[in-house]
């Protein structure tokens, strides 16, 4: 059966990474691929991976190569454009990547067109090498730099991780669409496309399809690598929505409230979600994951930096709960008609001052 074997995946970290993969951090990597196989889901279907025009078992196989990965090309030989496993994703026949990232994507509805898109991979389920030296460093509190990651063409991809000696159980295959970004979650395993994550969990949620910037944004952060997987699992959802909460994003957690709660805390803590305390709704913060230049601007006056923080800290919070268009939501003073902001000049003044309270 076509798929990457153990051996396979302990070749790969001793390629990247021989001093650091010994016999404790090949223990290692047999419990996190024993995990992983243990929590993926049922795939939607199997692809047959091609690296530069050959058909290759895996990929894990064709990166213990020297292919140069400059063409990447997933065929779906069997499936049905009807099956409602694709939900959330673009049912596709085939996806050819160049070198540079752009894609064409052959549907496999074949009365609907071919596709120009940009794509782009993201590393998901992985295991980096450690040895009993770095996690006993790691105990005493010791930090251990982990590489940074990136959206990656495939030949940047197979680079990094042949350098890092980085294995890779799953990877996101990012497809930039005109009006949306797709996500393809490509287990490397046993060469399976799995289903959304959301797939058959989240009822009743409004799926909000947005311009395919605002999902390249939201990548681009998680694939900074500083934020755990769970909680950019939950930032991705988010972000596709008009609002979740705990109770909505809890069965994608295993039906655990309490882990979705946490996620989502742990988001809104760092300015990426608001919550609405009334509804128990977390929203994305637009303002927040757009790069600066895609940022809504305010028609106000500007505020003058190093103002009052805790006043500019308060503002999100304190507008959910007050009529912006007809009132400050600081001091409920009505706004004049016309050109506004979302603070009357008083408080705007304020804000940006400095001044105490």
């Amino acid at each position: 059966m076509p798929g990457a074997s153990p051996d396979e995946l302990h070749a790969l970290a001793r390629r990247g990474a021989p001093e650091t993969h010994d016999s404790y951090s090949g223990r290692a990597l047999d419990r996190a691929y024993e995990e992983y196989r243990a929590r993926r889901r049922e795939k939607v279907t199997t692809f047959v991976p091609r690296v530069d025009g050959v058909e290759v078992p895996s990929l894990v196989h064709a990166l213990l190569t020297n292919t140069p990965f400059a063409q990447l090309q997933l065929d779906v030989p069997q499936g049905s454009a009807a099956d409602p496993a694709w939900e959330f994703l673009r049912p596709a026949h085939s996806i050819s990547i160049a070198e540079d990232g752009a894609a064409f994507v052959t549907p496999l509805d074949p009365e609907q067109s071919p596709s120009r898109v940009m794509a782009r991979l993201l590393l998901r389920d992985v295991y980096l090498p450690r040895s009993a030296l770095q996690d006993r460093e790691a105990t005493r509190g010791v930090p251990t730099a982990a590489p940074r990651g990136d959206l990656f063409t495939p030949p940047a991809w197979a680079q990094f991780v042949r350098r890092t000696g980085i294995v890779p159980f799953s990877v996101a295959l990012l497809l930039y669409f005109p009006d949306e970004r797709v996500r393809y979650e490509l287990d490397l395993i046993d060469n399976g496309l799995l289903p959304d994550l959301r797939h058959g969990r989240l009822r009743g949620v409004a799926h909000v399809r947005q311009p395919a910037r605002i999902g390249h944004a939201v990548d681009r952060m998680i694939a900074r690598g500083d934020i755990p997987l769970l909680n950019a699992r939950a930032l991705e959802i988010v972000a596709e929505t008009r609002g979740v909460t705990a109770l909505d994003l809890a069965p994608v957690f295993g039906g655990v409230r309490e882990r979705a709660a946490s996620a989502l805390e742990t988001l809104r803590a760092r300015g990426l979600l608001t919550l609405d305390r009334t509804t128990g709704q977390y929203r994305p913060r637009m303002e927040a994951l757009m790069p600066t230049p895609d940022r809504p601007r305010s028609a106000g006056p500007p505020v003058v930096p190093g103002g009052n923080p805790m006043l500019r800290t308060s503002v999100a919070e304190l507008i959910a709960a007050a009529d912006a268009r007809a009132t400050c939501p600081l001091c409920g003073d009505t706004i004049p008609p016309g050109p506004r902001g979302l603070l009357c000049a008083k408080c705007t003044a304020l804000v940006g001052s400095g001044a105490p309270t």
